[in-house]
């Protein structure tokens, strides 16, 4: 198989495989708890790989299953009783609009779409403007799931500490190919998966949130872990992002993950994201060569290395098929993945392609000379 979808998850090695395995083996032999025990400091290394990558501090991450599942426990625990306002970049993911429209239906929240340029760029004049109003929350996807677009989270983490404003940022697309620096962002959040650039297994991922903010969230979903029992018989939430947390949680991918950022330092963070975008460069310049073929080039210094395209002659999912045929492992991403900015662009789909820096070069050769297969009538 030719692998181009690290978009969607990322292929784990076999260091993380085993690594699970061999934990499982253990709480086979011995039991969960016991097995747990036994790597209580290797658990804790991992809050401390996560703080180090991203420049926070350990007691500022939780672990979470996933970056939706992160995403939500912070949205879910602020208080939203009273309305709210909140600012949306064109590009969301779809799974986080789905959450915003609830809060608008259940408690009367206003959600706002920040003005962007045609490929979706936020407008930071017109946000600075928006910003002038009583602002709740500003939202962005960092890096856009349908396109190689990167919003700049920088300039607007600086507007929005600013106004004071919270900021979370989903950084999906960002964790493991893209240099993250909290503290240079000025964000309140941020969540990222495991599973995608990292390489680490399903089902794992991060919530970073500053410090300043956890004591305005109150998460309804907490337990003895969450939110310990006092000796006077009260419950108080802890002090720490683990309030985001249950006491329940999967060890083995927790350690999975582990080993994954060690082999991310390992390979260089820099050097993973130069010859991301290296690949993802290579792979543009040639698929624009082919025939009925329109390649998506936001005009911008700096794009993903995300590549996608919509073809012309051919429908989306035929060409996905033959890809498929032909051992070529892409993606077919349809409008609900990234629902306003794929009406803005009236596109029903696109095509994804999304290289590693493990990606050989043969296999993004094959890859073009694949799609040149597909589009022949």
């Amino acid at each position: 198989m030719h692998y181009l979808n690290h978009a969607a998850c990322g292929l784990m090695s076999d260091a993380t495989r085993n690594t699970m395995h061999a934990y499982m083996y253990q709480e086979q032999q011995m039991g969960s708890y016991l097995a747990a025990k036994q790597v209580h400091k290797d658990i804790a290394s991992v809050y401390q790989k996560i703080a180090q990558a991203i420049h926070a501090r350990p007691e500022d991450i939780a672990l979470t299953q996933g970056n939706s599942d992160g995403w939500g426990r912070i949205i879910s625990s602020m208080d939203w009783r009273q309305g709210g306002r909140i600012l949306v970049a064109r590009n969301e993911w779809g799974g986080n609009l789905g959450v915003l429209m609830q809060l608008r239906a259940q408690y009367g929240v206003r959600i706002e779409e920040m003005p962007c340029n045609a490929d979706g760029l936020v407008d930071i004049d017109a946000l600075d403007r928006l910003l002038q109003t009583p602002t709740s929350l500003v939202v962005l996807t960092w890096f856009s799931s349908n396109s190689p677009l990167i919003q700049p989270a920088q300039t607007i983490g600086a507007l929005c500490a600013q106004y004071r404003t919270p900021l979370l940022i989903d950084a999906a697309q960002a964790m493991g190919q893209w240099h993250i620096d909290v503290q240079a962002l000025q964000c309140t959040a941020l969540t990222a998966p495991g599973r995608k650039w990292l390489r680490g297994p399903r089902g794992t991922g991060f919530a970073y949130v500053h410090p300043d903010f956890l004591p305005s969230l109150h998460p309804l979903g907490a337990d003895h872990f969450s939110r310990p029992w006092q000796t006077d018989s009260t419950w108080v939430h802890r002090t720490d992002a683990k309030k985001l947390e249950l006491s329940e949680s999967s060890i083995a991918l927790r350690l999975g993950l582990s080993q994954a950022f060690d082999e991310w330092n390992a390979a260089g963070a820099a050097k993973v994201q130069e010859q991301i975008q290296e690949r993802a460069t290579w792979l543009r310049e040639r698929l624009q060569t082919l025939p009925a073929v329109k390649v998506h080039i936001p005009q911008r210094e700096h794009l993903s290395g995300i590549v996608t395209l919509e073809c012309v002659s051919h429908s989306h999912e035929h060409i996905h098929t033959s890809l498929q045929r032909q051992g070529i492992e892409a993606a077919l991403c349809p409008a609900a993945f990234t629902p306003w900015d794929m009406q803005a662009r009236q596109l029903h789909s696109v095509l994804r392609f999304s290289p590693s820096y493990d990606t050989s070069w043969d296999s993004m050769a094959f890859c073009v000379d694949a799609l040149q297969r597909a589009l022949q009538p």
